[in-house]
């Protein structure tokens, strides 16, 4: 007994030991790769960070199926490091930081409960923690890093179970597993599996049934989460998805209604090769061919001759996600299913490693070093591409766009749903930079804001898909739109007067004039606003140009210091053929880039473009730089 004690204690301190030392230089990786602003990257596995970033600040609630365990744990955790200075942003990474970490923990204790050797156990949990997607989510604001760790957790515990069955272990596991289905379905997968597993254990006849039924109710606790989202809904957070408070709404997240055109299976065979071959893309990028070579002799080797049984079941999940992803291409889960896939056959292939371990002794040395070779393998590969996502700054400089934005205290602002929209959210929400200007998505009744707003506003990017024309097919007519500022419009039901620093009645040609200007410099910057007029609508449409120079006219193309050209007026959202007779159209450009030249002379107009690339002018201004002001010479 005295001797079982101690072995049972090295075998904790070695187990604590190894976990310590995994936490210590994996934590360390995630943090130098954290995400510490608001989401700024356009990669697949980054659309909904910035989402989480400003719910969890705010107690809200997210997208369809709600991710409710997620939220109920993440948002107290930030609240609490906010409370030590931390902003935000930082920690609802530090949060998914925590569950990544978790899940290397939980690899290194499966693996000694496999009978693993310490250090292979140690070098695979790293190897695990270290590969592309469980980095990433180690980085970011998602909940894939929880969605693991509650897999890995539940396979842990049937793996005991399965050695010393108990009835109220069993329905513990079940609870465990409803907290996985209900943090997110792509828990689902696992359940035959473990069903097929568990089986032989479970009681049989009027026992089975008994057990099934309290277990039912124990799965169904696990989805007591969703209650705090109508909480968050009744207490009137500033940021909720959809109509959580009411049946029909909270059943169409629950379900995820929205979103079942992505449940199908592939329509025809091309759709099926498409979605495989990307899967498998995604798979040799977790894996590199070092960790596919390696994954691969070493399941061998934990399958061959009197194997381990319990391989089986990482085997088995390896492959049930496998299969759910070439059934399922259009959820494009592609990461999230790799995620499960690789650590579950590195577990197997650990055990093969081992057993490879036991019968040839120098592979004591061989396979560590192979092992760590593969660590800083992953290391070279992934540390970049994560860099490039954490440190996007494209959101941060989203926020900082909302200082051009010309809108009185109170205003509207409609941007489409996605990172631009978080980003202006977290400004106005969460830090308070503009915290009287409300962000909507393209969802919203815009023909009935605008009765109540006669003016709301947009940013020049959202002319793709949400332009124009969209405009006029949400309003039922074609509304007033003008400039809001450098990158950023109006749009509204009447015209708009824009304030000048210069007011002009001075013909450009083709019956177009100048109606104002203004002209403002900075240090770095050159921001242009001018204001044209047409008396009678003309029918061709004409692209607009400043340029800036140090001689009265320019002749040579290194003459031309620097310039803003767009194919038309506003970002081409109002172009000239649109215009209506006596409306005011003013254009704003910047030009940047010139903080080292020595410049007299501006440059401003419109021309049209032809066939053969050539284009014919129309017209231009020159304005002189007179110290501390610009005056118009008129050409």
């Amino acid at each position: 007994m005295f001797h079982l004690k101690s072995n049972m204690t090295r075998l904790g301190n070695s187990i604590s030991v190894n976990c310590a030392i995994a936490i210590l230089l994996v934590g360390s990786l995630y943090v130098s790769t954290l995400m510490w602003d608001i989401n700024g990257s356009d990669s697949r596995v980054a659309d909904d960070i910035g989402e989480y970033q400003v719910a969890m600040a705010l107690w809200g609630t997210v997208h369809p199926t709600g991710t409710p365990l997620y939220m109920l744990l993440g948002s107290p955790f930030v609240t609490l490091l906010k409370n030590f200075g931390i902003t935000t942003t930082a920690g609802a990474s530090l949060f998914s930081s925590l569950w990544a970490l978790g899940s290397v923990v939980l690899v290194i204790i499966i693996l000694f409960e496999l009978n693993v050797r310490p250090y292979l156990a140690l070098l695979t949990g790293i190897s695990v923690g270290m590969t592309r997607s469980m980095w990433v989510h180690g980085s970011i604001a998602e909940v894939y890093s929880l969605w693991m760790f509650l897999l890995l957790f539940v396979l842990y515990m049937s793996i005991k179970l399965k050695c010393n069955w108990s009835y109220k272990i069993g329905w513990l596991l079940a609870f465990f597993v409803g907290l996985g289905c209900a943090h997110h379905r792509l828990f689902l997968p696992v359940l035959p599996v473990l069903a097929v597993w568990l089986w032989e254990k479970l009681p049989k006849g009027k026992e089975l049934i008994q057990w099934l039924i309290i277990a039912i109710v124990f799965f169904g606790l696990g989805f007591l989460p969703y209650v705090d989202m109508i909480f968050r809904f009744n207490r009137g957070s500033t940021w909720i998805y959809g109509d959580p408070g009411s049946w029909d709404g909270f059943w169409s997240i629950f379900f995820a209604t929205e979103y079942s055109g992505l449940q199908g299976l592939p329509t025809d065979i091309n759709e099926f090769i498409a979605g495989a071959y990307e899967f498998f893309i995604v798979i040799y990028d977790e894996f590199l061919l070092l960790g596919i070579i390696l994954t691969i002799a070493g399941i061998c080797f934990a399958c061959s001759g009197n194997q381990d049984t319990r391989v089986t079941l990482f085997i088995s999940v390896g492959i049930a996600y496998l299969i759910f992803m070439l059934l399922l291409p259009r959820t494009k889960l592609f990461e999230m299913c790799a995620m499960a896939c690789v650590s579950s056959f590195l577990v197997v292939a650990a055990v093969g490693m081992n057993r490879l371990c036991m019968r040839i002794g120098f592979f004591h040395v061989l396979l560590p070093t192979i092992l760590l070779v593969y660590i800083v393998n992953l290391f070279t590969n992934n540390r970049a591409f994560v860099l490039d996502i954490t440190r996007d700054m494209s959101g941060v400089q989203v926020v900082s766009e909302l200082s051009d934005l010309q809108a009185p205290s109170e205003a509207i602002v409609m941007s489409p749903w996605g990172r631009r929209n978080f980003a202006l959210s977290y400004a106005t929400k969460v830090i308070n930079l503009y915290p009287t200007w409300d962000i909507l998505d393209h969802s919203e009744n815009w023909a009935d804001i605008l009765v109540d707003y006669p003016t709301v506003f947009t940013n020049v990017d959202s002319i793709y898909g949400f332009g124009p024309v969209w405009w006029k097919s949400v309003l039922g007519y074609q509304p007033y739109i003008n400039s809001a500022g450098y990158g950023w419009v109006s749009i509204s039901r009447n015209p708009i007067t824009i304030e000048v620093k210069h007011n002009e009645n001075l013909a450009l040609g083709k019956g177009i004039y100048l109606k104002g200007w203004t002209i403002l410099e900075d240090s770095d910057q050159l921001d242009i606003t001018l204001c044209w007029q047409v008396y009678d609508s003309i029918d061709e449409d004409y692209s607009t140009f400043v340029h800036i120079a140090a001689v009265e006219d320019i002749i040579l193309p290194e003459q031309l210091l620097a310039s803003s050209d767009y194919y038309g007026p506003i970002h081409n959202w109002h172009p000239t053929s649109n215009w209506t007779s006596q409306e005011v159209v003013c254009d704003v450009h910047r030009i940047v880039g010139f903080s080292d030249k020595e410049y007299t002379h501006l440059f401003a107009g419109m021309y049209k473009n032809l066939v053969d690339g050539g284009f014919n002018q129309v017209g231009k201004f020159v304005w002189m730089h007179t110290g501390d002001d610009w005056k118009i010479i008129i050409n």
